[in-house]
């Protein structure tokens, strides 16, 4: 049994200093935080997802659930909308958690904002619908498909489609191969037989081309995307080709008047060039940049085919900002952007090139705002801090991989730069680097068991809490070291060994022997022909103080021992030998310490004191050893505290607690915090790591959380 309690280390990446122009909400600990429109942040605990606002409070609470084990993308927000999963059906929320479509559908899209699109699966199958805000049908959940643009609703079914208008009513019948709405032009991409081309609202045909020759795609802007022999250009709404085919690639006119077109090239070496065409063909921007962006806030970046770095470019073409960033993203909504310096850091400019700086410390983070302006940073560095028991950081503890429990005033650390271990003070003062491939921990005797490997195998010896070797670390196994000796086994022999090193040979000869502890190792000889053991007790003189004949014993844990004389029932003794006190109704007994024992009966766990006077009923799922005043207790999953009173003063609520000194508490809540004896939280739990408090100090390591973010130029 180990006096160390190793609290497990989770990997977690920490956060480094945001600029405080950016920052709205910081230390969000939460497994997952994302972006999730209509400044909504949708997060994600204990497995299930909720959503908070810009300011980080929460809105809708964490009990809906991902749609699907594999899909893990919080769903985002439409129009003031989101789709969620609740019993295996989907609804509709508003941003304050408002049901306004109830969870009765197999499926529904939320992109519209005015009506619901819906299915539910019968034999398999899909049927489609659409429903009002009010859950009101508006279109019958008959249908194989949907094809829908604003007021414009292509619907299937018998394999032909027809139009609707959101109300429900008839536009053109079910008598189409295909249909396609562009409700900005009020027009349709049709085939009807041999009839393939497009039509109006109305259903007359606009114009038709041959299908074995052009290709037609979306229609936006009063331009019609087309293709023919593989190249691609632009028609007018009566079907004339305004553009010809001649480009590789070419994406549709958006609100500038433009279209991004492609060529390929042989001699540059991009593979694809790029250039912006009018209504009329003009190439307003010539086709020669081997990378160029979308206009967003009528600003677009290039990629300088001279430089080799990026700007960007008015619609005419006239470079805004100087071809001289290393790299870029596009302009946000606000008219700012993330640009890479020639320092190496991304800064954030507005469209004159004024500088709002960089978003971390390092420059190593950016973010495109497009949430109302507001996004998520999550934490991205390795952090790991002694702390006091304010919660205030003493000391970076830097080349840590790992910290572990303060025991006696020394903590345990893994080295990251070499994968081994070695020790701490309270102060953050490293007692040793990083010599050692494991330790248990010191005792309070100031002495630690460490190992090393040697040509592949584990060796063991002691250290001091100076960092000094006792005895060298040459021994296949070694105990603790407490009471003025330490236990090795050699060569198929126990040996104490004393403080200098020296080894010392045993009073007598025993089949099994346990290290010191209150004063007494315990030794034991195994009965024959089906007789009890016999137990002795070796005083720190290394003499037999005296024995007892039973079939169970076991060492004196401060003033008591358990024993079992008849393998039934447990039995308390003293420090002479002296049975004082029958556990009567006791399955099993658990070795605790400062004078308190944990008992089972009738499969649940309790205390008694080392007089053997019930403390705490056996009520509990299980119990652990007392430290610093305290017993941990679980039931139904969860943990609590009782004192040496049995008075339970945390309920059984925690996923995890563990109490310290000085009546500090560390436990966990989707991360690990620290609180005090009242409950007041002092370190919220968004640790990934803290240890107990032991000398008002722990070592922890932050844990993963996130930041909310917002651009300067966004009101």
């Amino acid at each position: 049994m180990r006096l160390l309690s190793v609290l497990l280390f989770i990997p977690f990446f920490g956060l480094s200093q945001i600029n405080p122009s950016f920052l709205v909400k910081s230390n969000l600990s939460y497994t997952k935080v994302e972006s999730s429109g209509d400044g909504m942040f949708g997060f994600e605990k204990d497995g299930k997802i909720g959503y908070l606002d810009k300011k980080g409070n929460v809105v809708i609470p964490a009990i809906y659930v991902y749609e699907s084990s594999t899909s893990k993308t919080i769903p985002p927000f439409q129009k003031g909308m989101v789709k969620l999963k609740k019993d295996n059906k989907y609804g509709v929320l508003d941003k304050t958690g408002k049901i306004i479509i109830p969870f009765q559908y197999d499926g529904l899209y939320t992109s519209n904002g005015k009506y619901i699109p819906v299915y539910n699966t019968i034999n398999g199958k899909n049927t489609w619908g659409i429903v009002s805000m009010q859950n009101k049908v508006l279109i019958p959940i008959v249908y194989e498909q949907l094809q829908i643009d604003s007021n414009l609703i292509g619907v299937k079914q018998n394999g032909k489609w027809g139009m609707k208008d959101v109300s429900g009513k008839d536009i053109l019948p079910m008598e189409f191969e295909s249909l396609t709405p562009y409700a900005q032009n009020q027009v349709i991409l049709a085939q009807k037989g041999s009839q393939y081309g497009y039509i109006d609202a109305k259903g007359k045909w606009l114009f038709e081309k041959v299908k074995s020759v052009y290709t037609l795609s979306g229609c936006y802007e009063g331009m019609i995307m087309c293709t023919v022999n593989g190249k691609h250009g632009y028609l007018d709404m009566k079907g004339n080709e305004v553009i010809i085919t001649k480009y590789d690639n070419a994406f549709s006119f958006g609100k500038s008047g433009l279209a991004k077109v492609g060529k390929k090239s042989s001699t540059s070496g991009s593979p694809t060039l790029w250039g912006y065409v009018d209504k009329k063909g003009n190439e307003v921007i010539p086709v020669k940049y081997p990378s160029l962006g979308d206009f967003y806030s009528g600003l677009i970046y290039a990629k300088d085919d001279e430089t080799n770095r990026y700007g960007f470019l008015d619609k005419t073409g006239k470079w805004i900002l100087s071809p001289a960033y290393l790299d870029l993203l596009s302009f946000d909504e606000y008219g700012g952007v993330w640009v890479k310096q020639t320092d190496a850091k991304w800064h954030y400019l507005n469209k004159a090139g004024k500088d709002y700086g960089s978003l971390d410390d390092n420059g190593t983070l950016y973010k495109y705002f497009g949430n109302q302006g507001y996004a998520v940073v999550e934490n991205n560095t390795n952090t790991y801090l002694l702390l006091d028991n304010s919660g205030a950081v003493i000391k970076k503890i830097d080349d840590c991989d790992a910290v572990y429990n303060f025991s006696q005033g020394i903590g345990g650390y893994k080295c990251k730069s070499n994968g081994k271990y070695g020790f701490i003070d309270v102060n953050g003062n490293k007692v040793t680097g990083c010599d050692f491939d494991g330790f248990d921990g010191f005792t309070e005797a100031g002495i630690s068991k460490v190992t090393k490997k040697v040509d592949g195998k584990n060796k063991h010896g002691y250290v001091d809490a100076k960092g000094d070797i006792i005895l060298p670390i040459v021994y296949d196994y070694v105990y603790d070291f407490r009471d003025g000796w330490g236990l090795i086994y050699k060569e198929g022999k126990y040996y104490f060994v004393d403080r200098n090193g020296n080894l010392k040979d045993p009073p007598a000869k025993y089949d099994e022997l346990t290290e010191f502890r209150s004063g007494y190792a315990l030794g034991k000889i195994k009965g024959t022909n089906n007789n009890p053991n016999k137990y002795v007790y070796i005083n720190s003189d290394l003499k037999e103080e005296f024995s007892i004949t039973s079939w169970q014993a076991y060492p004196i844990w401060e003033t008591v021992a358990i024993v079992s004389s008849d393998n039934k029932t447990y039995e308390l003794m003293d420090k002479k030998g002296k049975i004082f006190k029958r556990l009567t109704g006791i399955e099993q007994v658990n070795f605790c310490t400062e004078g308190m024992i944990g008992i089972r009966e009738k499969g649940k766990w309790g205390y008694v004191n080392d007089k053997g006077d019930v403390i705490v009923s056996p009520k509990y799922d299980t119990c652990t050893g007392f430290k610093y005043g305290y017993g941990r207790v679980k039931s139904a999953g969860k943990w609590g505290i009782v004192d040496r009173s049995g008075t339970e003063i945390f309920t059984t609520k925690y996923e995890n607690i563990l109490p310290g000194e000085n009546g500090y508490f560390i436990y966990y809540d989707n991360g690990w915090g620290m609180m005090d004896k009242t409950g007041k939280v002092i370190i919220q739990p968004a640790m990934a790591t803290i240890t107990t408090f032991e000398k008002n100090r722990a070592m922890a390591r932050t844990g993963k959380t996130y930041a909310i973010i917002k651009s300067p130029l966004a009101k």
